[in-house]
This record gives structure tokens, sequence and C-alpha cells, in this order.
């Protein structure tokens, strides 16, 4: 059915073509002069014929150049056809479908080529944006690393100065105790000391003695004369301070003459 329709379309084309050319050699052939004479219709038909097709074929190889911007693109799905006086045979017809086929392969071959290339550019993109998503997503943890890294050591800091501070505390306290403890040993130490020695008290007739706890006379007077002469000694202090026996007491104040 398509056959038969561009049959009848190239018939009808050429038919109309042929009477616009029959019109126009008819109009032309009116309009020409009749010759005058034989010799003046050679030269005429030497130039007409000849010279003009050579100064048509030189002026286009050496001096025309088409504007490409004035040249018209083929329609990709317009169908050729060459106008003659035969009517276009199979083969034509056929290698015109065959050009179509081809130039419909073609189109569908850089359609998938476009497709494909884009394809292959959202791919890298997704690409990219998945490296880089990676990229951030790492760089994320890396930093979460560094600020537990940085907060654990901080707290072992925390932990080591209270444990120092705990220590030095704890140090400062058994000093403390240690120094107290010395200085009531020394207290004691000095109180028994006082105790234990005779306080002297100079006086007109000499010194004086406090009787201390269990403390008897001879040990008054050895301390204070020796144990040489111990017996006279406490004669001496009992004659010093009016005693009739040997018989003191603690407290008592005693002179030693």
């Amino acid at each position: 059915m398509g056959n038969d329709n561009y049959h009848e379309s190239m018939e009808k084309n050429r038919q109309e073509l042929s009477q616009e050319r029959m019109a126009e050699l008819t109009r032309r052939a009116r309009q020409m002069p009749k010759p005058k004479s034989r010799g003046l219709l050679l030269p005429s038909l030497f130039f007409i014929f000849i010279l003009i097709p050579v100064t048509l074929l030189i002026y286009v190889a050496f001096y025309y150049e088409p504007d490409d911007t004035l040249t018209a693109k083929t329609n990709e799905n317009e169908v050729s056809f060459e106008l003659n006086s035969q009517p276009p045979s199979d083969s034509t017809v056929l290698a015109a479908a065959d050009d179509q086929e081809k130039d419909e392969d073609e189109e569908k071959k850089n359609a998938k080529a476009k497709e494909a290339e884009e394809q292959k550019e959202l791919k890298e993109k997704a690409r990219e944006r998945e490296e880089e998503a990676a990229a951030k997503a790492k760089e994320e943890e890396q930093e979460q690393a560094a600020a537990e890294q940085q907060a654990e050591k901080k707290a072992q800091e925390a932990a080591l100065a209270a444990q120092q501070a705990r220590e030095e505390a704890e140090a400062k306290a058994k000093a403390k105790a240690e120094a107290e403890q010395r200085a009531q040993a020394e207290e004691k130490e000095k109180e028994k000391e006082q105790q234990e020695e005779q306080e002297e008290t100079p006086t007109a007739g000499g010194k004086t003695v406090t009787v201390q706890s269990s403390e008897t006379l001879y040990r008054i007077a050895v301390n204070n004369y020796g144990a040489s002469g111990a017996a006279a000694a406490v004669e001496k202090i009992k004659q010093a301070n009016g005693l009739a026996s040997n018989d003191i007491s603690p407290g008592q104040t005693l002179i030693l003459p």
C-alpha cells in the first residue's frame, strides 16, 4: 500500500514538472525573436550551449562557495526522489528503504550510545557521591574516636589527680598524727622528767625540792648529795625542815641545806 502511494505521488510530481517544463520552453520559444539570418544563429547557439555552461562550470569549480548557514539540512524522515522521465524502479525503492532503515538503525545506535553515556555519567556521579559519603563517615568516625580518646585521657588524668590528692591528704594526715604523737610523747617525757627531777628554787638558805609520789627522804638525799653521804644528808634535811621523823608526803616542799 505504501509503495503504491509512493509511485502515484512520484508519477503525479513527474507529470506536473513535465508540464511546467514544456510550458516554460514554449513560453521561451514564443518570447525569443526569430533569427534574422543563419550567420547570427550559430554564434548564438555556440554562446548558449557551450560558452555559458563552461563559464558556469569554471565559476562553480573555482569561485562558488555555498553558505553553510543557508544550506538546508535534509530531514531524516524525508523521502528524497529523483525527477526524471521514467518512474522509479524497484531497486531505487529498495535502496531508499535500505537507506531509511540504515538511518533508523544509526539513529537507534546513537540513541543507545547516548543512553549508555548518560547511564555511565549517572553511575560515575553515584560512585562519587558514595565515595564522598564514605570519606565523610570515616572522617566523622575518626573525629569521634579522637574525642573519645581525649575524654578517656582527661578522665584518667582526673582519676590520677584525685588519687594523688588522696595520697597527699593521707600522707599529711599521717604526718600530722605522727607529729601529734611525737609531741604528746615528748610532753609526757618532759612531764616525767620534771616529775623525776627536783625543781630547784634559789633561797637564802639554799634550795628547795618538792616531794614526788613514792619518793622518800633517803631518796631525796641520794639524788642531791650522793649515796656516800646520804645518811648525814638525811639528818641535815630533817634539821633544816624541822622534821622529827623520816616521814614525808607527796607535794611537800623541803629545804635542802
